[in-house]
């Protein structure tokens, strides 16, 4: 394009030198032939002038002719009387002498006249010439007034330079040709990277286009309030549901969490498939989009099953997913579908299953923290995965035995970052100090021991609201595979126990059939948590409607349990894993709205009980 400017540029210059050109040769002719004109009115003036020159010469010979005859002819005759010297001499110069009459002269005789030859003087006129030294001028060329047809073929010209456009375009177009490819050609084609890539994201933009949710064959004319009543019934529904033929299918959902930047988005990560091939990846991470049917919005692939993963808080465009080998990968979603960064299989670290990963901190001071089966709990910077920042190695002696605790799951109380709790195949629940205190060392703490639980401990949740008049930050739920799931308040973590003390669970909640794999407090709702089961049954409670059974209760997968569930941050939606790796959302309508004195309820039904 550049280059075609500068070909105009240059022919706009072109153009207007020739015209310029044009006009000097022009004004040059015209110049030369006023020259000529002047010229030739110069020799006539001179013509003119030598004109009247001879003719004032010519008389005065003829005058000086006729005195010398007329001498003559006195001196011939003497009888006769003298005649003037003159005969342009007055008769009043001489009275005396008698003029002759008419009578008496002889006749004139006829006086012929003769030019003499005679040296005279000419005056001439020089005009010198004017040159101009010009290559037009020089030239023997005579400008001649252009043609209508030459006028034409100028114009035509000057249009195709000053307008170019239209015939390139034309000349373009006349000479593009539609290439036809054959079937081999568009097989390599379509396996090229570039095209997968730009087909994958252009038919992704598609689907999103078309699950836009508005009714375009609403009717307006008709009373659709009926339709609204049933909208807003405390019922579940379902909002989406996420399953792969080639990602999911015959793999079990090993965790789930929601985006924290954008509300469509959520993970799910899987472990092995049960009959796989060699070229299929151990693990698989997919972020699902609530606007996108069929198929993931991101895939990531790692050779180790995926026990759990998570967004980071702090970098939403990160993946973390920790293996069954203990390694934990990095994904990010502006890159392929490989980690970016993992951890080594070393001495330090991990090298047993992690089964729980946690991002704590600030924006600008955090740490991912992580915990593995053989009771080692290890603290991470993202930005470096080739060692662990902190190391907490958990045993407990009993029996004056010494031996590892094999942790399950843990969580931190809101605002928290010192101490967390967790869970452990024991059935038990130990409190873990990160750092050291004035009464206590870092690690397990021995003195308190929660518990309750005749089984493993599958899921554990602190209450999440802190702030307020209410802080109930102490609460947390847990829940088993002796089908219970139980309620606890912690000790204050600034006076630790001298002596062992058992803490029992402040509520239990015996409803289910099958094991409990799951619990969760809802993020908007004081009194509320949800739990999942082997039965593939989803239970929503309200402690202060039922402190002993679900307020609501659905059947997901009969035939399937459900492994993880995960609120959203609104607390209106719920998601749900299951092990034939289908992810559920659910809508909860008017049952996550909380009533105006929820706290102040909560607060009267903690102290019953």
């Amino acid at each position: 394009m550049k280059s075609r400017k500068e070909e105009l540029e240059r022919k706009r210059q072109k153009l207007a030198e020739l015209r310029r050109s044009r006009e000097e040769r022009k004004n040059a002719l015209l110049n030369a032939q006023k020259k000529e004109t002047t010229a030739s009115a110069i020799n006539r003036d001179r013509k003119a002038i030598d004109e009247l020159v001879a003719s004032l010469v010519g008389d005065i010979s003829s005058v000086s002719s006729i005195n010398s005859l007329s001498a003559r002819s006195n001196s011939s005759s003497p009888n006769q009387p003298e005649l003037p010297n003159s005969t342009l001499s007055s008769p009043s110069l001489s009275p005396n002498v008698a003029q002759p009459t008419s009578a008496e002269l002889p006749p004139t005789p006829v006086i012929r006249k003769e030019k003499p030859l005679e040296s005279s003087e000419i005056v001439i006129f020089d005009f010198p010439p004017t040159i101009v030294y010009n290559k037009e001028i020089q030239t023997t060329e005579v400008y001649e007034e252009p043609t209508e047809k030459e006028e034409t073929d100028n114009v035509n010209f000057e249009s195709e330079i000053l307008e170019p456009e239209v015939p390139v375009v034309k000349e373009v177009i006349k000479e593009e040709k539609i290439t036809e490819f054959s079937e081999e050609e568009k097989k390599n084609i379509m396996q090229t990277e570039g095209f997968k890539d730009f087909f994958d994201y252009s038919t992704k933009i598609v689907e999103r286009a078309l699950d836009e949710p508005y009714d375009i064959m609403i009717d307006y004319r008709v009373d659709n309030t009926i339709e609204d009543n049933k909208a807003n019934d405390n019922t579940l529904k379902l909002v989406q549901s996420f399953f792969s033929e080639e990602w999911t299918k015959d793999r079990t959902v090993t965790d789930i969490d929601w985006s924290p930047e954008f509300s469509e988005l959520m993970l799910g990560s899987y472990n092995k498939k049960k009959q796989s091939l060699i070229t299929d990846p151990y693990g698989v991470c997919c972020i699902w989009n609530l606007h996108l049917q069929g198929r993931p919005e991101f895939i990531f692939q790692t050779q180790s099953d995926i026990t759990s993963a998570c967004f980071s808080k702090f970098h939403p465009k990160l993946v973390i997913g920790g293996t069954y080998s203990g390694q934990i990968v990095l994904w990010d979603m502006r890159t392929k579908s490989l980690p970016v960064q993992k951890t080594p299989l070393t001495v330090t670290g991990h090298a047993h299953p992690i089964y729980k990963m946690q991002m704590v901190g600030t924006q600008n001071s955090n740490n991912l923290i992580s915990a593995s089966s053989d009771g080692i709990v290890c603290s991470w910077q993202l930005d470096m995965l080739t060692q662990p920042q902190e190391i907490i190695e958990l045993v407990s002696s009993s029996n004056d035995k010494i031996s590892d605790i094999a942790i399950t799951t843990f969580d931190f109380p809101d605002n928290e970052i010192s101490s967390f709790w967790i869970g452990t195949e024991e059935g038990r629940v130990h409190q873990v100090n990160r750092y050291e205190r004035a009464d206590s060392k870092a690690g397990l703490n021995a003195t308190d021991r929660y518990e309750g639980h005749g089984g493993i401990i599958t899921g554990l949740s602190f209450h999440p609201q802190s702030a307020g008049s209410y802080n109930f930050s102490n609460l947390f739920l847990t829940s088993s595979i002796d089908w219970t799931v139980k309620l606890w308040r912690t000790k204050s973590t600034l006076k630790p126990s001298i002596k062992e003390e058992i803490i029992q669970p402040i509520c239990s909640f015996d409803y289910a059939n099958d094991y409990v794999l799951d619990v969760e407090w809802s993020p908007v709702h004081p009194a509320m948590f949800a739990s999942v089961d082997g039965d593939g049954q989803l239970n929503i409670f309200n402690i202060n409607q039922d402190q002993e059974m679900p307020i609501y209760s659905m059947t997901v997968d009969p035939n399937h349990s459900l492994n993880k569930l995960k609120w959203h941050k609104d607390g209106k939606k719920i998601s749900v894993g299951s092990s034939d790796g289908h992810i559920y959302v659910y809508d909860i309508g008017d049952l996550s709205i909380p009533s105006a004195d929820e706290n102040g309820t909560l607060q009267k039904t903690l102290q019953e009980l």
